[in-house]
């Protein structure tokens, strides 16, 4: 949700209040256009940043976008001569994802996801492989790391993407990259290991994707944590077999760890050592070894989804660089199939081949950026929300907490202490009402069902 603070004179229902799928777009209200590095000097773009479009029906949501960040890109220190250019996307969103095949259905080159600005995500993969045998797949978070902007992005034909959360390399306790230190940026959003990660974008199957912090148990509670990935490196020191226990004939076998290889792009390029990670197949899934489960997602409260969503999450390791799988490895839900250009099923081409063939409405929401979001969206929630008896606090609940009825009429101060195990709502009329804290003024819709 872009605000908990509503017009008092208005009572909205949970299902018309909570809609992220439209609220979370970053729409381009003031006409602002891209910006690259250019040597030393910032370059104002003649193309359109953001979101320029959201429409909606009752089951879709449609963005138009340039696929052009707000934040600065480039230079791409690996001699990446491309800029981000606008690429004119239409994706289709699903309003009530379904969940799709057993195992899922596993993501492929070209972009797999959308984020909050318009800008597209890939997976892991670099669409290179050990001797070009398609065994041991590059990971594109090792091999193309030097080829980053400070915001982790890069342009493949003009069509800027992440592979791994969107932040600066420089918001990292130990960074991978100093591209920052010449060549600024804001990126999509700054890490806060004290409250839950904002929606950072929806995957094409119409989930939505987190960043990396979010709370300990699926129910809110637990504070704030890293949310960590089940996917962890393997034990090996010889790449002769993959996870599953396939034997590799001698002629599929991967370079040793730690031995050195000539990565095939950039050309000239000097010899890497293939580090434990340095390939897909370096990683195995490991059922309960983290809070997510296969796809790197999990079903769980969330601030814009007080009554529970499945997600994925944009991992990190505990240094805040990006950690494997970085989004999702296969899709949980089933996919919207026309986001992929170049025909059907991942691994399309860079547009898409989308078109609206129902009766759509624009949507006309704010345009707040997302350091707004995370700033001015109370860092608490209630839950069970709707409730219709005992409601509990989630988040940075405050000391003290007002309460005030859809009129705005003040009903109750509650102390934290009041909070402990549960408020019992039993003898209050059904409706809306406002949970704020009075230092802060932020506030948290509480919705209480007859």
């Amino acid at each position: 949700m872009r605000f908990l603070i509503l017009c008092t004179s208005i009572l909205l229902s949970a299902t018309a209040y909570a809609q992220p799928e439209l609220e979370s777009w970053l729409l381009n209200t003031d006409g602002a256009t891209g910006q690259y590095w250019n040597g030393n000097n910032l370059v104002q773009m003649q193309d359109e940043c953001d979101v320029q479009l959201v429409q909606y029906s009752a089951d879709n949501v449609y963005v138009h976008a340039s696929g052009v960040p707000r934040y600065a890109t480039a230079p791409f220190p690996d001699g990446n001569p491309a800029i981000a250019a606008a690429q004119d996307y239409l994706f289709q969103i699903p309003r009530n994802p379904q969940e799709g095949p057993t195992g899922g259905t596993p993501t492929g080159l070209g972009h797999t996801g959308v984020l909050i600005n318009g800008v597209v995500i890939f997976n892991a993969q670099d669409a290179f492989s050990y001797n070009n045998q398609g065994v041991w797949h590059q990971n594109g978070g090792f091999f193309e790391n030097d080829g980053f902007d400070c915001a982790k992005g890069h342009p493949a034909m003009g069509q800027y993407h992440h592979h791994q959360v969107p932040t600066r390399f420089d918001d990292s306790l130990d960074p991978t990259s100093d591209v920052c230190n010449g060549f600024p940026s804001d990126a999509l959003f700054t890490l806060d290991a004290e409250s839950h990660s904002p929606l950072i974008g929806f995957a094409f199957d119409g989930y939505p994707i987190y960043g990396p912090y979010g709370f300990a148990n699926d129910d809110g509670s637990g504070g704030i944590v890293r949310i960590e990935t089940s996917w962890q490196l393997r034990d090996i020191a010889v790449r002769h077999t993959l996870a599953d226990g396939t034997e590799l004939p001698p002629n599929q076998y991967g370079p040793d760890v730690g031995e050195m290889v000539t990565p095939p792009i950039p050309p000239g390029a000097e010899p890497v050592q293939a580090v434990l990670g340095a390939y897909i197949e370096d990683h195995e899934y490991v059922e309960g070894s983290g809070h997510l489960d296969a796809f790197n997602g999990r079903y769980a409260v969330t601030p814009e989804y007080p009554s529970g969503t499945y997600a994925y999450y944009a991992t990190v390791d505990a240094n805040h660089n990006g950690q494997y799988p970085y989004f999702f490895p296969a899709y949980r839900g089933v996919v919207e199939t026309d986001n992929f250009g170049g025909g059907p099923g991942p691994g399309g081409g860079g547009g898409t081949n989308v078109t609206i063939d129902e009766e759509v409405e624009t949507w006309t929401g704010d345009a707040t950026r997302v350091g707004q979001v995370v700033a001015l969206t109370a860092p608490f929630f209630s839950y069970p929300n709707p409730t219709s008896g005992v409601v509990r606090f989630a988040g940075k609940v405050p000391e003290k907490m007002e309460v005030y009825d859809g009129m705005g009429r003040y009903v109750i101060t509650w102390n934290l202490s009041d909070l402990i195990g549960g408020v019992s709502l039993s003898g209050w009329p059904a409706g809306a009402y406002h949970c704020q804290d009075p230092t802060t003024g932020l506030r948290s819709l509480l919705i209480l069902q007859p």
